[in-house]
């Protein structure tokens, strides 16, 4: 009995020590269930919604239960960035477990998702979950930072929930450090978002992401540099570590699945998240707060280089050396041209061949439109506008493929023309294009320009060199830069998100300038590697004899014979399935003031076996259509705008306006727009947010605002003028029960009421002049 006794005791008191480290470990089961909650349970969170003040609420009640010291919503109204400003009710579920010390590390995920039919499960349910998931870990854990953790909502609309965080959180002199989650459920690489336009995540912070994530067994973390050049150009894609790095403070952001997941589609569901993928995202995040825990958070704050990983390979190149191998390149160049000149051939003028330049241009015009075909004949055979949804990659190679066989027809076509046998009549071409490509890009982003420098380098280092081997690896390696720039790492994505842009191609006119474009950015893009070949050619026997064999109609018939190999295999694969799929929008449009009113379905994708159903109305569509009027006729009277105007004249006038805006029916967006019949508003003054650009305003609230809003600004116009209101509420309802089904495409429903009237100011009643 003594021994059962002790025994007993000896459990009592290790219990609690066993417990602590089985629940220190990160739970993939319970990131799961927590991204179900968030994306079945509570559903679509877009930011404003109902569903995102659940959501919030939810992520607080979790931080309290494991532990958090304090837990709370940090709302905001106004989410403002540089591009939009938008009246809303949104906010940040923060749960702080306070350390050793004040010095605090943030761990985020966004809470929010982008649209009302978008459940969000990958973005960015699954990060949040796994942001949860880790505080539930830390709050049974001995802590020397203060762990501040953020489910930062309004992120889809422009990273609004964070950038509120790093101008309002009391703490923010205090985050030492931020690491974000966002997107965990994809079984495709981790991608590290290190840094923003100017502004780079220190490079400890970078090593230790990859050393970690080696260390956890899965070695996924890959860094897209042709991708990230250009982002940094466009400042497009980011998430809600960027304002802490524009704020000076260590951040860096983990994502998966930008190639594999419908992200930003009603196709990001909870059915397509990878269970195990959350414990991937988990584990390296939390093996990163262990580091720091252990050997505590490096001094330096931010990095200023360009990531270029290179045969598995990172190098760290400093933005010195960046912006010194761009101008290298440039002058390098300049001494090609200068030394291809000084040894061009002397060709009496009546041996002369004219118009060579030309005529590789035409080349290259064959070469561009072949490479579109290959798609164009797939669209034609299944009747379909975007074949390659479901599978990019193969359409690439089949791209390719065209590409060589226009190449083909082209030698084909043109070897009855004479050539110069100049090679300075293709250098010249080749590095003046390069260079005015280089240069032009260095003035915008000398990170984009870096990646066009290589090409250029090669391509001089080519023509100065007499060495024929050192000509023919820099013509193997100088199309490589070129090709990724175009084709990035995520070109998959950025295919996919084009594809939006078919409901606005919707004629055969806007069809034709698509393709025209396309074809035009290919051709100058390439352009200068034919040139360069062209010159090769004159240089290198070998690579002459090459051109010549490889227009003869054995290789000719290799390449017929793999596209038609390939483009069967093509034609047999699904253009859509349960994760890729079109979109239809079924749109009712309403004129408050004049009573007309239209309802058409419109899709990115032709209408293939699309029924629609409603009291007075059954119809199948199934035709190369995708734009379809519905012949019905209805009312939408569903808001009203009343209120009062007074006016001050003067050199200027100043218009108090107090208006209430009404709905009987719930809506979605409103926006106020504002503009005068002459010359533009000269100042605003109001609590609301809005954006005055060129003499207009507009006030926007979204979503799910309040029933009854209202508008109160002062408005300094030029005397005498007319201000035209335009009222514009967008609703998820329709104004009749009405229903559309599609085989292939995912349909959502808007009804658009607009009121537009002019105010006659000089009408109204005027108080006192100044």
């Amino acid at each position: 009995m003594q021994l059962l006794i002790k025994a007993l005791l000896c459990i009592a008191v290790l219990l609690p020590n066993l417990l602590v480290a089985q629940g220190s470990h990160f739970s993939a089961d319970s990131a799961y269930a927590y991204t179900r909650h968030l994306s079945v349970t509570i559903g679509p969170r877009p930011m404003g919604s109902a569903n995102e003040q659940t959501a919030l609420k939810w992520a607080v009640d979790k931080f309290k239960a494991y532990g958090a010291d304090s837990a709370y919503v940090l709302p905001f109204s106004l989410a403002k960035t540089p591009r939009k400003v938008i009246n809303t009710s949104s906010g940040i579920a923060v749960g702080i477990f306070k350390g050793e010390t004040d010095s605090s590390i943030v761990i985020g995920g966004h809470i929010d998702s982008s649209g009302p039919e978008i459940p969000g499960a990958n973005d960015d349910a699954s990060g949040t979950a796994c942001a949860i998931e880790i505080a539930r870990i830390w709050g049974q854990l001995p802590r020397h930072y203060t762990l501040v953790f953020a489910a930062f909502g309004g992120e889809e609309q422009g990273l609004m929930g964070s950038t509120y965080f790093v101008d309002h959180f009391q703490g923010m002199d205090k985050v030492a450090l931020m690491l974000e989650i966002d997107m965990a459920a994809s079984t495709e690489n981790l991608v590290p978002f290190l840094e923003t336009k100017d502004i780079q995540a220190p490079k400890w912070l970078v090593e230790d992401a990859f050393a970690i994530d080696r260390a956890t067994g899965t070695a996924t973390l890959q860094y897209p540099s042709y991708f990230f050049a250009l982002n940094s150009l466009l400042d497009a894609a980011s998430s809600d570590h960027a304002p802490f790095l524009e704020k000076g403070i260590p951040a860096i952001d983990f994502t998966a699945g930008i190639n594999a997941s419908a992200i930003h589609t009603p196709r990001d569901r909870f059915e397509f998240v990878d269970k195990s993928m959350l414990a991937r995202s988990g584990k390296l995040v939390n093996g990163m707060l262990h580091k720091y825990q252990e050997h505590g958070i490096p001094a330096q704050r931010i990095g200023n280089y360009m990531l270029w990983p290179v045969f598995g390979a990172r190098f760290y190149v400093p933005s010195q050396l960046v912006t010194g191998t761009v101008i290298f390149a440039l002058l390098l160049s300049i001494w090609a041209f200068i030394h291809a000149r000084t040894r061009r051939l002397q060709i009496p003028k009546t041996e002369r061949v004219r118009f060579s330049g030309v005529k590789i241009v035409l080349l290259m015009l064959v070469i561009a439109i072949f490479t579109q075909l290959g798609e164009t004949g797939i669209q034609v055979l299944k009747g379909l506008r975007y074949p390659w949804l479901a599978h990019i990659n193969e359409y690439m190679r089949f791209a390719a493929l065209w590409a060589i066989a226009g190449l083909w027809v082209a030698m084909h076509l043109t070897r009855k023309w004479r050539y110069s046998p100049d090679p300075y009549v293709y250098s010249k071409r080749a590095l003046v294009i390069v260079f005015t490509f280089t240069l032009l890009l260095a003035i915008a982003s000398f990170r984009v320009a870096f990646h066009l420098a290589l090409p250029l380098l090669l391509i001089s280092l080519a023509i100065i060199t007499p060495n024929r081997l050192i000509k023919t690896i820099a013509g193997m390696l100088a199309p490589i830069p070129m090709f990724k720039l175009m084709f990035t790492d995520v070109f998959p994505m950025i295919a996919r998100s084009s594809a939006g842009s078919g409901f606005v191609i919707n004629s055969a006119f806007s069809a034709f300038i698509y393709s025209a474009v396309l074809t035009v950015v290919l051709l100058l893009w390439y352009l200068p590697l034919i040139y360069f070949y062209s010159y090769l050619a004159t240089q290198v026997k070998a690579l002459k004899y090459l051109f010549i064999k490889t227009r003869g109609p054995v290789f000719g018939m290799l390449v017929v014979l793999a596209i038609f190999g390939y483009g069967g295999y093509l034609y047999s694969l699904p253009a859509y399935n349960d994760i890729w799929r079109a979109g239809i929008h079924a749109t009712a449009k309403y004129n408050l003031r004049t009573n007309e009113s239209s309802l058409e379905i419109i899709g990115n994708e032709y209408f293939h076996n699309v029924k629609i159903v409603s009291d007075s109305l059954s119809e199948t569509l199934d035709a190369d259509i995708h734009k379809h009027d519905i012949p019905i006729s209805f009312q939408a009277n569903w808001f009203k705008v009343t209120g009062s105007e007074t006016l001050a004249s003067g050199e200027q006038d100043t218009l108090n306006v107090n208006w209430l805006l009404t709905t009987n029916k719930p809506w979605y967006k409103t926006v106020v727009k504002l503009q005068t019949d002459s010359l533009g508003i000269t100042e605003i003054l109001s609590e609301q947010g809005f954006v005055h650009k060129n003499g207009q305003a507009a006030f926007t609230w979204s979503a799910e605002p309040a029933d009854t809003l209202q508008l109160q600004a002062r408005l300094i116009l030029p005397s005498g003028t007319k201000l035209i209101r335009e009222v514009t509420a967008t609703y998820l309802d329709m104004p009749m029960p009405i229903d559309v089904t599609a085989e292939l495409a995912d349909v959502s429903y808007r009804t658009t009421v607009v009121a537009k009237d002019t105010l006659i100011l000089h009408n109204l009643q005027t108080t006192a002049k100044f």
